[in-house]
């Protein structure tokens, strides 16, 4: 599965944004947030996955698409990492990690195994971090739980996802996780189908891919 990227070219493997280029369109299509940022690697299982993430400012692109953060957010969280360069780097690396943990976690269940202890206990710490960040608030219309810390916090794009990460876990749809069975894919997401018959992440692109391959299949038989 893939992300496009217009007018900027971009290589399997490439970890830095040339100057100039533009931002990945995402697609979101794992059914929950925590799937949706656990997709941001392509083509998983083939010899050279996509990373999409490949600075703060991809981190940044995701979650405004994902209306994680308003455009307004975006821009300020920008110019706090303009200004702390390394700390926006090493976010970057956290989101990474959590990315990787969430995949395994998720994966594994999918597949009806048991998480690793080691997977389970960072998506917990991560857990246990972003809800310091939590607090109540009254508003015109009542009382709300929101993200109450400064507005440019750099990890402020990583709370929802966790919050995401353990309202699925505890959530009793664990059964609908699915693993996309395209040979280079391997994306997971949520199947909220009601007779639970979702196959791939994206019918436009992995299923379309499938389809092809049975039908040159099909031609190159009735041909010999």
């Amino acid at each position: 599965m893939c992300c496009s990227l217009s007018n900027a070219t971009h290589q399997k493997g490439d970890s830095e944004v040339p100057p100039g280029a533009q931002r990945w369109t995402f697609h979101l299509s794992g059914g929950r947030l925590c799937l949706d940022l656990a997709n941001t690697v392509s083509w998983r299982r083939s010899a050279e996955p996509i990373e999409r993430l490949r600075d703060y400012g991809d981190v940044l692109e995701w979650a405004r698409q994902a209306l994680v953060i308003t455009p307004r957010e975006a821009r300020t969280l920008a110019r706090a990492a303009a200004r702390h360069p390394r700390q926006a780097t090493a976010v970057l690396g956290r989101v990474r990690i959590f990315r990787e943990a969430i995949y395994r976690v998720f994966a594994a269940l999918a597949r009806g195994q048991s998480p690793s202890p080691a997977d389970f206990a960072l998506l917990d710490a991560e857990f246990r971090g972003a809800l310091r960040h939590l607090g109540l608030v009254r508003g015109p219309e009542g009382f709300a739980v929101t993200w109450t810390a400064r507005a440019d916090a750099l990890t402020r794009p990583l709370w929802p996802v966790v919050r995401s990460v353990a309202e699925l876990l505890t959530s009793g749809e664990l059964g609908r996780l699915r693993t996309c069975p395209s040979a280079n894919c391997g994306w997971i997401f949520l199947d909220t189908t009601r007779n639970g018959t979702r196959r791939w992440c994206d019918m436009r692109v992995c299923g379309n891919r499938a389809k092809a391959r049975r039908y040159q299949v099909r031609h190159r038989r009735s041909s010999s």
